[in-house]
């Protein structure tokens, strides 16, 4: 859950370029063209730990042409535990605002590092804090860039929602005592977005190649790819949170853009998967039971149980199930 959520746009629209002048020959300029957009915040989640944490206080947008917008959230937005906004689920984190209309080259989320603003808690029950690469607990903020762009539309409004893809994105540096949350960000609009949903037989989970842990509903994961993926990869990063399986025309495989954990549906007794915020168009997806053996720093070498291809259709759910053979 959220704190609360205020914001306050401190840079004034009038120190944009100007959209042109009146029609009346006056030479008069007129406003600088606007829009409203807002953020929201879901996540891809992640595996041995429970509680992930995070706190943050402002938020920077850069449009191509003209100044940064800074905007302060005041009080600051917590999200309680990132790993309940999987699948469909988000939490606000910019309500409805008044931008300047145009393309946007990057976004900005400034973290309040460490604990209690921002802390993991692990299966086994310790806490560490949360930080941002390059930040110490307690000291000044450090942000996660996204750097794809995104259009504000002049006179309407788009709704953001920010995928923090924490197998990607979190780390727990060798001997250190606490986590690092890296920029693995993806952008998607609202309107444009649908969702992929389904079942898996668990009689999948006999394979010799299991190493997942049903008890703890954790190793059995669902990839997802673009249809024209090379090769289905492991989730594999560099220190930035930087895709290393993601150069086109030099790779055998590809890197996720995404994955979802397949979880058991205790009322249904089923296992079930959910990937929200997808974009339409034409993807596959894969189904590993070694996703506790993908670590992000690595270029592991984990198997796909099965696969198939799909179209994501906006604004409704696409099924697939995964059955074993008869």
């Amino acid at each position: 859950m959220k704190t609360g959520i205020a914001s306050v746009v401190s840079m004034l629209l009038l120190t944009l370029p100007l959209a042109g002048c009146n029609g009346d020959g006056s030479g008069s300029p007129s406003a600088p063209a606007t829009g409203e957009a807002s953020l929201a915040i879901t996540d891809a989640p992640a595996d041995n730990v429970s509680r992930v944490r995070v706190t943050f206080d402002r938020i920077e947008l850069k449009p191509k042409e003209g100044s940064k917008v800074s905007i302060e959230l005041d009080p600051a937005v917590t999200i309680e535990n990132l790993l309940d906004l999987t699948g469909s689920n988000a939490e606000p984190l910019l309500g409805v605002t008044t931008l300047p209309a145009g393309d946007y080259n990057y976004v900005r989320l400034f973290v309040q590092g460490g604990s209690p603003n921002s802390e993991v808690e692990e299966d086994t029950g310790g806490v560490f804090d949360l930080l941002v690469p390059g930040q110490q607990a307690g000291a000044d903020n450090r942000f996660l860039q996204l750097v794809s762009g995104f259009t504000v539309p002049a006179g309407g409004r788009a709704d953001f929602t920010i995928d923090v893809d924490l197998r990607k994105a979190l780390t727990k540096p060798s001997g250190q005592s606490h986590y690092l949350l890296r920029p693995a960000l993806r952008i998607v609009n609202n309107v444009e977005v649908g969702t992929i949903a389904g079942t898996v037989d668990p009689a999948l989970f006999n394979d010799a190649s299991c190493t997942n842990d049903l008890a703890a509903d954790e190793g059995v994961a669902i990839y997802l790819y673009e249809r024209d993926a090379v090769g289905f990869g492991d989730v594999y990063v560099n220190s930035a949170g930087e895709c290393q399986h993601c150069n086109e025309g030099s790779e055998t495989e590809t890197s996720p853009l995404t994955t979802a954990n397949v979880t058991q549906d205790t009322q249904a007794g089923n296992y079930t998967y959910e990937i929200g915020f997808v974009e339409a168009g034409e993807y596959s997806i894969a189904l590993t039971c070694q996703s506790r053996d993908d670590d992000p720093a690595l270029d592991d070498n984990i198997s796909f149980l099965q696969s198939a291809g799909l179209t994501v259709v906006a604004k409704q759910t696409t099924e697939v199930n995964f059955t074993a053979a008869p």
